[in-house]
């Protein structure tokens, strides 16, 4: 997030020709001037206390002066800079026990160490086609090499920005937590060293679940470009192959098998199309669904069409509360988490077997439904991973069908929990709020549009 707020800033206002002079050219001086003009408007020294600029091979521009020209000593972090990844991560002086001891006994220095610091790294990027513009004027020969050995349509990355920013906020966190803990057991002697082990690593877990965060946020990132260039890739073919398909359904009589047929066509195409779409809403943030009284009972029936049609030997047992049918849940988006996890569950009993949904009202207007099957069940140890976004232990599993469940749960405020039952299988337990007394079910017999389809079918395959 903090290198996401100042990258379009900076990558506007440092230049390519910034990295061409070397430190013994005449303009050199007034090149650093200009680089510091450029930046002091988005860079404060109050926030940022160290600022260099790296090139290739040394420091272009710094506003500690006596850092500008120093030979570039390339660490894993900056070498995942130089390759277009942004990067942030707390650097301390101190050891875990000095920390951990000045955190109960001298608070304050810990918060107000210099030593500590976020170190935040920023590639400095131009479009290929920008750089080979400005490259006739360029007068660095490796400048050049960079910039025609690039391949069409890459970014070039002639430097990165580094930034040293105050970690206050990060450490006044960790010590507050320290200190509130270490009171509530000074009394027992006996167990005072056995706390502080605990404080020492719930304090550095934090510190570290932050970084996995931003490298998770680096990581979807990357996914969102994957996803965008695989829609476009993707839906151009399918449009054409549905619009063929609608032709010769509209062409061809009621009973011909030719219209039958075709409409098999459309259906997976749209399936298809509806898992771009998902694959796009697992990494891209969307608009929060319309959510409209909806029929559970309908809902099931409905999933239970498209998941189980091909598979005669599974049986869908419901035992509903007939008093609480309307839930508050997006219709269209109600019917693909049931028909996700009614296929997740017909493939873990290999087309054979048992469906149980169950629902009851809890008394706090919520509605808890538990979909339990018979199959061999998820092993203990997967079970915190089981939304997670590409995890399967399946051959040919792609790991989207779970993960695209409980994002559209999540968007409808709604939860859903994997559990172990008493007996073998797997069970999910899900949890919405009920609809108002006296609402009336909202649109049940609308079709999905085929050109905005409310969100693709994936089992966790």
């Amino acid at each position: 997030d903090l290198a996401d707020a100042l990258q379009l800033d900076v990558n506007r206002r440092i230049l390519l020709d910034d990295f061409d002079i070397p430190p013994t050219d005449p303009g050199a001086e007034d090149k650093t001037k200009s680089i510091e003009k450029q930046v002091s408007g988005i860079l404060k020294p109050s926030e940022y206390r160290v600022q260099i600029l790296w090139g290739r091979d040394r420091a272009i521009w710094s506003n500690r002066r006596n850092l500008i020209g120093t030979p570039l000593e390339v660490d894993p972090l900056l070498s995942e800079a130089f390759s277009g990844l942004d990067r942030a991560e707390l650097v301390s002086s101190l050891s875990r026990l000095s920390w951990m001891w000045d955190a109960i006994a001298h608070g304050d220095r810990i918060v107000n160490d210099a030593s500590s610091y976020v170190r935040i790294l920023i590639p400095i990027r131009f479009s290929k086609e920008q750089a080979v513009l400005a490259s006739a004027k360029l007068k660095s020969e490796s400048l050049k090499k960079l910039i025609s050995e690039a391949p069409e349509g890459a970014q070039i990355i002639p430097g990165v920005l580094e930034l040293h920013r105050n970690a206050r906020d990060i450490l006044d966190n960790a010590v507050g937590t320290v200190k509130s803990i270490w009171k509530r057991v000074v009394v027992v002697t006996l167990l005072t060293f056995i706390i502080l082990f605990s404080l020492f690593k719930s304090a550095f877990n934090t510190i570290e679940r932050q970084g996995r965060q931003l490298r998770e946020q680096e990581r979807l990132s990357n996914l969102g470009k994957m996803a965008s260039y695989l829609a476009h890739e993707i839906r151009n073919p399918l449009f054409i192959i549905r619009g063929s398909a609608q032709t010769i359904e509209e062409t061809t009589d009621e009973n011909d098998p030719p219209r039958k047929l075709s409409r098999y066509i459309i259906d997976e195409v749209d399936r298809l199309n509806n898992m771009v779409q998902d694959l796009l809403g697992l990494v891209k943030p969307r608009l929060a669904p319309s959510r409209d009284p909806t029929s559970l009972k309908q809902a099931i029936e409905d999933s239970r069409e498209r998941s189980l049609k091909q598979a005669p030997k599974m049986t869908l047992v419901p035992q509903l509360d007939p008093a609480h049918d309307l839930i508050w849940f997006n219709r269209d988006q109600l019917v693909q988490v049931f028909t996700n996890l009614f296929r997740n569950a017909r493939d873990a009993c290999r087309g054979q077997g048992a469906i149980l949904v169950e629902s009851r009202a809890t008394g706090d207007g919520n509605l808890q439904i538990r979909i339990t099957d018979d199959g061999p069940g998820i092993p203990e140890a997967d079970l915190p991973m089981i939304f997670e976004p590409f995890f399967s232990n399946k051959e040919n599993g792609t790991g989207l069908g779970l993960a695209i469940v409980k994002h559209l749960v999540t968007r409808n405020n709604a939860t859903i929990d994997a559990v172990t039952p008493a007996a073998t299988g797997a069970c999910f337990i899900l949890t919405v709020r009920l609809a108002p007394e006296g609402a009336a079910e909202a649109g049940q017999d609308e079709a999905v549009q085929a050109d905005n389809p409310a969100g693709g079918v994936l089992h966790d395959g």
